[in-house]
């Protein structure tokens, strides 16, 4: 079976001397001879403790070239890594050492630890402890061949652990890597955190390909002005970052101080990127080529969309999502409950192919929920509506999940916040429904407008000739900036705070 990190490990025997990682918080550098050393130590150091090959590794580390090495180190051995989210509650991560059976936990040496369940260090190796875990081992079933798991946000509120093998990420990875065209003289910006699913193009897209990986801390991936230096500083050529932190570039990068012109290609997933902030942003990066992939972590990127040229096209609309990648098939669960494998009308989103996950850890239950049969085939219900358009092309209409019902209406949330990008004034835009009593009372609205605070009937206006009258939001709020999660998507619970 073809290994995720063997591409990187031929870089290694390849290169040497070629720059594997650039640290600008810590100002070093990492060659690929240095990396591997790194990750040899620590393949060792992990072997030593005698583990059942594909047992999990949780990774407790900031981002760090170290980290990398780290993951590298534990695919090595064999093993599979879970990182886990520094800044998460204490409680969050203790449940998912617990929940995932992980035997090692993979840290800085560490004088209290915030875990329970770790006991003392069982061997140090390159600044790095391992820390054998207590969780109790009931024999949950892994997949052969697992690579890594991620963890995502339940929709009960309870974590799920999506379980990737390195056949799955291969068939993204090596595709991103031939579409992308990267080679050893490209820089990309690493902006994403480790356990979120768009660093997986960054580690292992870039680093096979042998180019430089720019590895940026959370603190400098929120900075636009910094951002818009290091691109110009480190001639960064690739981008790929979600639209809530890249549509803060025309506003705060002030790109016009600095020399982008190396820039080929940006790519972004995650969410929908408005229009005016897409336009925005080509005109200060027009050498590069824009792209929006799509995909839940449970899949991985599964579809793409080339964007036309600046300046080519004057749609208002956001872009689609795009066709099927050539691993992965798409299909539409209507709401009759037929499915359409030929990519007509418009429902549910199924993927099924090489890139879908193995299942989540511990979960069957969970797994088989979100799975269904069809044609001999298993497909993943991604929860996300779309619709095909004349192209061929699907369309993005939010997440099922989001949707609401008032007065008899079903109201897609994400329909609104579409309409709402469509508004030249508004930068972003996230949309909540107030429920009392198991009811839709309200609509709320929270938006930036670089200028300012816009009247409420100015906006009421522009979406009532959007969207239905019986979706029209009740109260519009302006903030400076929207709260975004760890990994940089709007932060809809830290908004419900203020509803």
């Amino acid at each position: 079976m073809q290994r995720l990190h063997k591409d990187i490990l031929q870089q290694a025997a390849n290169n040497p001397g070629g720059v594997a990682i650039q640290f600008p918080f810590e100002k070093r550098n990492l060659s690929y001879r240095q990396l591997y050393a790194q990750a040899r130590g620590i393949t060792l150091a992990l072997e030593r403790l005698s583990l059942p090959k594909g047992s999990i590794v949780a990774l407790y580390l900031d981002k760090s070239p170290e980290a990398i090495a780290a993951i590298l180190g534990i695919l090595m051995a064999e093993l599979a890594y879970l990182p886990l989210d520094v800044d998460a509650p204490d409680s969050r991560n203790q449940f998912i050492i617990e929940q995932s059976q992980a035997q090692v936990i993979l840290t800085r040496e560490m004088a209290e630890s915030p875990f329970p369940v770790l006991s003392s260090p069982s061997g140090t190796v390159e600044g790095l402890a391992l820390y054998r875990s207590s969780a109790e081992a009931s024999g949950l079933k892994l997949p052969e061949g697992l690579a890594y798991v991620l963890y995502t946000s339940g929709s009960t509120g309870v974590p799920k652990g999506v379980m990737v093998t390195h056949t799955a990420a291969l068939a993204f990875v090596d595709w991103a890597r031939d579409t992308f065209v990267l080679r050893p003289e490209d820089t990309l910006t690493s902006i994403a955190p480790l356990h979120f699913d768009l660093s997986i193009f960054d580690i292992f897209g870039g680093l096979s390909a042998g180019c430089t990986l720019l590895l940026l801390t959370p603190s400098e991936s929120k900075n636009p002005l910094l951002l818009s230096s290091y691109i110009a500083e480190y001639g960064v050529t690739t981008i790929y970052a979600t639209p809530t932190l890249l549509q803060l570039m025309p506003r705060f990068g002030k790109a016009g101080r600095y020399n982008h012109s190396q820039l080929r290609q940006v790519l972004f997933a995650g969410e929908v990127f408005p229009i005016p902030a897409l336009r925005a942003l080509q005109e200060i990066w027009h050498t590069a080529k824009f792209y929006n992939l799509y995909g839940p972590t449970e899949t991985n990127v599964c579809t793409w969309h080339p964007l036309p040229p600046t300046g080519t096209d004057d749609r208002q609309a956001p872009y689609p999502i795009g066709q099927p990648c050539p691993y992965d098939q798409c299909a539409v669960l209507k709401e009759d409950g037929s499915i359409s494998s030929e990519l007509t009308g418009s429902g549910e989103l199924l993927v099924s192919g090489a890139s879908v996950m193995a299942g989540y850890l511990g979960m069957p239950e969970q797994t088989r929920q979100a799975m269904v049969e069809h044609e001999e085939r298993v497909w993943y219900k991604t929860g996300d509506l779309v619709e095909v358009d004349s192209n061929g092309d699907l369309l993005y209409h939010g997440r099922r999940g989001r949707m609401v019902k008032r007065r008899g209406y079903r109201i897609e949330l994400g329909e609104i916040e579409a309409a709402l990008h469509q508004y030249e004034a508004i930068a972003q835009a996230a949309c909540l429904a107030l429920e009392k009593e198991q009811s839709v009372s309200a609509i709320w609205v929270f938006y930036v407008a670089p200028e300012g605070p816009l009247p409420h009937t100015l906006l009421t206006e522009f979406l009532a000739g959007r969207i239905p009258e019986y979706m029209l939001p009740d109260r519009f709020v302006h903030l400076p900036e929207i709260p975004q999660t760890s990994s940089q998507k709007t932060d809809y619970q830290a908004l419900k705070q203020l509803l």
